[in-house]
């Protein structure tokens, strides 16, 4: 099995090479992938596999991949000839809202919680609330509020347009961009939601993406480009590691190897879950998309949703490494949805429409409506460790609400 997967990697690495120099949904998709396979077999001999479901994960990336270069070597639009304009005098006052619409949902789930602003100048203070309302979200089931939840879709939108404004804007408003990225963080510090703030950069990446061919920007691999990205990346580690901390209540040596072998399990406790599962898995009635559109099918009434979407918590670990999780990626929905034929073909679909959305997009054709088509194809593929960036309404809200920002943003001219 080990040489199987081996095998796979490489073909999808070849398969995936062009895409991944791009930075195409495919590119993106096919590394994370690449980096949980190699992964997963350094490190067998700490975390239990049976490998058959690693195996299918991998298969249905490079099903992805072939629908992108199935659609690569038939598709070629001509450009539309529509010239397209960012109207940047609108772009400071925007990002100043959905910063602002952003700050509501923490700053009121710390009142709501009978804390003040002050306590977050005190150590003490801030474990408390990270443990409060970690209890209220994770054990006592509390469900926000509708206005905390609308102003949450402010928190992905606010770095979706802070990603696709930045390479476009001057130095305040590309300060600004980044500050979108704040919100994110200040809820993960205050509330332990660590889902936020990581969705929050992915976001970010995607905007920066999209703009990039939105306006035929190239995107190059810089020294300088690697360093800034590496410092970046620190950071967001070291604020994950530290909501962490702070979600446990107290800071000692003890809670911090605790937490940095948990970095292992939420880095690839995914590959262990899906593949037990996998293994043995009954195939039953299919779903047919309520399981990846889990938030949608709940509100009407036709899944019930659960705090982490799937209950079942494994031990990944083994010869002494301990780590408990319930991560099964985008591939158990999929299984449930369409069964393991079905998800291959939706893989090679979706795989397909990304590269025709990206084409359609440097051509210049339906422009807002694929911005935010790629928006949610990066989201969707960058959170595929994890879950279904599908089963949250409030992220298809902001989905929703970014195709009228980027209308609002943007003019275009068609050709005389």
């Amino acid at each position: 099995m080990t040489f199987l997967i081996t095998t796979l990697i490489i073909v999808l690495l070849i398969l995936s090479w062009k895409y991944i120099q791009r930075l195409e949904p495919a590119g993106v998709f096919a590394a994370m992938w690449i980096f949980f396979g190699i992964s997963a077999l350094l490190l067998q001999e700490q975390i239990e596999l049976r490998f058959e479901g690693d195996l299918f994960m991998l298969v249905a990336v490079t099903a992805f991949v072939t629908g992108t270069v199935f659609c690569d070597y038939f598709y070629h639009p001509q450009p539309s000839g529509i010239s397209l304009e960012l109207k940047k005098q609108r772009v400071l006052p925007l990002l100043l809202v959905l910063i602002a619409g952003a700050m509501v949902n923490p700053i009121y789930s710390i009142a709501l919680h009978g804390f003040s602003l002050q306590a977050l100048l005190s150590m003490q203070d801030l474990l408390n609330m990270n443990r409060a309302i970690s209890e209220d979200r994770y054990y006592t089931g509390e469900a926000y509020s509708t206005v905390n939840q609308f102003f949450l879709i402010f928190s992905y939108a606010a770095p979706v347009i802070g990603g696709f404004c930045y390479r476009l804007s001057g130095k305040l408003n590309k300060t600004l961009c980044i500050l979108t990225l704040i919100p994110g963080t200040f809820i993960a510090l205050t509330q332990s939601m660590k889902m936020v703030m990581m969705t929050g950069f992915i976001l970010w990446f995607a905007g920066y993406i999209v703009c990039s061919y939105s306006y035929g920007l190239s995107i190059q691999i810089k020294p300088k480009a690697v360093l800034r990205f590496v410092l970046i990346i620190l950071g967001f580690f070291f604020v994950l590691f530290m909501s962490m901390v702070f979600r446990t209540g107290e800071v000692s040596e003890k809670t911090v190897l605790d937490i940095s072998q948990k970095f292992v399990t939420y880095a690839l406790g995914h590959m262990h879950c899906v593949d037990m599962w996998y293994t043995s898995y009954t195939p039953g009635e299919l779903a047919w998309g309520s399981k990846t559109f889990m938030g949608i099918s709940n509100l009407l009434g036709l899944e019930e949703r659960v705090q982490g979407i799937y209950p079942e918590y494994l031990n990944i670990g083994k010869n002494g490494f301990y780590g408990i999780s319930n991560i099964y990626t985008i591939f158990r929905p999929l299984v449930e949805d369409f069964g393991e034929a079905g998800t291959m073909l939706v893989m090679f679909m979706m795989g397909v429409a990304s590269n025709f959305s990206i084409k359609s997009l440097t051509a210049h054709k339906n422009v807002f409506l694929h911005q935010v088509l790629l928006v949610a194809f990066f989201g969707y593929l960058m959170w595929s460790f994890v879950a279904s960036f599908y089963a949250y309404t409030s992220y298809l809200a902001m989905f929703f609400l970014s195709y009228f920002i980027f209308r609002f943003l943007q003019k275009e001219t068609a050709p005389c």
